[in-house]
């Protein structure tokens, strides 16, 4: 990799580092340490209760898995609830130790076959719930940080061309665990031979210390791919361009292949963009607030988990799923500007989810190259 860029980025890294560090500022970036010490201390695949243990090992991700658009992290423990078993053995392989990283992406390929499968089982539709091999990589990071590390695409390809990392790390379908390993792995010697940066990071204002680095290691890589003055003084280089082709056929294989993978990136940024669009609109609690309904006249709202509001009426619990309940006209709040609010977020989800479902069909064309 370029010790240049890299020695450029350690000193961008040390000189924000008191931006990283606090919590009331939009760049507080040590959740991420607090998020796998919650993990570390609640984690027991052998709980009798694995949708509980599961809710309170997640509880402190922020956006590592859940955002306010999709929650695979909340399907998994409503999945633990139905079929305990079954999730218990699907993570069971998913967090079996090999050295080998072909062998770790197949138990992760299946561990998301898997989970889906009994997803679309129990909650049909459901694509908030949907796993990938991110939320499967994050859960390896958060479960076991020492031999895993955390993955976002869009901040990793960034670092990978920014920092000449020569071997494509690939997109979707031709992802290559092994590859972002090998990049996050010599990033983290040029890590543990920088004392400035070592000595910045234990002044980390956390309880649990990542003696292994691989957090400090991928929070650089977010980092660098999310705050512009994290590149400051460094030159964004020139998109690579393919290989050498053996033939005709074999020119234009490559071609569309790197016209799919740029295309990709972008769906990334823009699906990217979205999720911030979205993270950024008006938050409102419900909880304890009576509202009128167009079924139940008024009611009001017991418990707020999520999307899902809960109340009373006709004498049975039930629930309504937001935005939905909103926009639909079912729950209609005395507020125009919150059911505004509401149908700009289901307006941007729907967005979203035309992106994810062009990502898939590209994702599957980029499979036969």
């Amino acid at each position: 990799m370029n010790k240049q860029n890299i020695d450029l980025l350690f000193r961008n890294y040390i000189d924000h580092f008191g931006y990283f560090q606090n919590p009331n500022q939009d760049g507080y970036e040590s959740y991420k340490w607090e998020a796998v010490e919650q993990v570390q201390k609640e984690w027991d695949l052998a709980a009798p209760d694995l949708s509980g243990m599961i809710r309170r090992s997640f509880s402190k991700t922020f956006n590592l898995i859940n955002n306010r658009i999709v929650s695979p992290g909340n399907g998994l423990a409503l999945l633990a609830k139905e079929e305990p078993e079954a999730v218990r053995k699907a993570l069971e392989s998913l967090l079996t130790e090999t050295e080998d990283l072909d062998e770790k992406q197949n138990n992760i390929l299946r561990f998301v076959d898997d989970i889906n499968g009994l997803l679309e089982k129990h909650f049909p539709g459901k694509w908030k719930y949907t796993h990938d091999v991110r939320v499967a990589i994050t859960y390896l990071a958060l479960i076991i940080p020492s031999r895993n590390y955390l993955f976002k695409s869009t901040p990793a390809h960034y670092f990978a061309r920014y920092m000449d990392f020569d071997t494509d790390i690939g997109y979707g379908a031709n992802f290559k665990l092994k590859f972002y390993y090998q990049m996050c792995d010599e990033l983290l010697a040029e890590v543990e031979a920088c004392p400035e940066l070592l000595a910045k990071d234990s002044e980390r204002k956390v309880n649990w210390k990542d003696e292994s680095h691989h957090i400090l290691v991928t929070d650089l890589i977010y980092c660098f791919g999310v705050y512009k003055f994290m590149r400051d003084g460094l030159y964004e280089p020139a998109p690579r361009k393919t290989g050498k082709s053996g033939d005709s056929s074999q020119a234009e294989r490559e071609k569309r292949a790197s016209e799919l993978q740029d295309r990709l990136e972008k769906l990334q940024d823009e699906m990217d963009a979205l999720e911030k669009e979205i993270a950024e609109l008006p938050q409102y609690r419900f909880e304890g607030k009576t509202i009128k309904t167009k079924l139940y006249g008024e009611v009001t709202i017991s418990k707020q988990d999520g999307e899902y509001l809960t109340f009373s009426a006709a004498g049975k619990e039930r629930q309504f799923a937001l935005p939905g309940c909103i926009t639909n006209g079912f729950l209609i709040p005395d507020d125009p500007a919150i059911t505004e609010r509401y149908k700009n977020e289901s307006s941007l989800q729907e967005k979203l989810q035309k992106v994810n479902t062009e990502q898939k069909m590209l994702n599957i064309e980029l499979a036969r190259y």
